[in-house]
């Protein structure tokens, strides 16, 4: 990669391995060592994103990267760090689950970062933010159910979505809704 950093295939190997050393730093503890590695490969990814704005899959790989920095900034504790990637990776998965409505697994990224961007703004208190965050996840999680109701995979991202929404109902006092959530949640 660095002998050519023209060639998008090196960069994009360079930027999936420093997501596996990640990987392996995160499940020995180190989260500062996991989180150099990631921002290593959001930086690459970034740069590839950038330089090819059309390439879908590009885009993934950075909204990808950007989970990965944000998921280890909310492990450190520090909600507001993680928020920020986690909303510029929802805004990527937003604009390619809207180019392809019909690619299911873009919509469950954009229910996964509704969901990440919920949890980090339900942990600041903002009850409302995460109540919308967790409604828009729901409705893309309904419609992948309804869609191919033998997936059990989607079936349980619909009863989370319908947790989520319901732990909150209750957190906010409407406990008729948050009953009614969690009811649907046992469909």
């Amino acid at each position: 990669a660095e002998a050519d950093p023209s060639n998008a295939g090196w960069q994009r190997d360079l930027s999936v391995s420093c997501n596996k050393v990640g990987d392996v730093l995160l499940d020995q503890g180190d989260l500062a060592g996991a989180l150099a590695a990631y921002r290593e490969s959001l930086q690459v990814s970034r740069r590839l994103a950038e330089a090819d704005p059309s390439n879908a899959d590009r885009q993934r790989d950075l909204s990808v990267s950007q989970d990965r920095v944000g998921d280890v900034l909310l492990d450190q504790g520090d909600l507001a760090g993680a928020l920020a990637p986690y909303r510029e990776s929802l805004q990527v998965r937003r604009r390619l689950a809207d180019s392809d409505p019909s690619n299911a697994g873009w919509q469950r990224d954009l229910s996964v970062s509704q969901i990440k961007v919920g949890d980090v703004l339900l942990d600041q208190g903002d009850l409302a933010g995460a109540l919308a965050s967790y409604l828009e996840s729901l409705q893309v999680s309904r419609r992948l159910a309804e869609a191919d109701p033998s997936n059990a995979g989607w079936q349980r991202d619909l009863s989370v979505s319908y947790n989520k929404v319901g732990d909150v109902l209750r957190d906010q006092g409407d406990l008729a809704g948050a009953l009614a959530a969690h009811r649907e949640s046992e469909q």
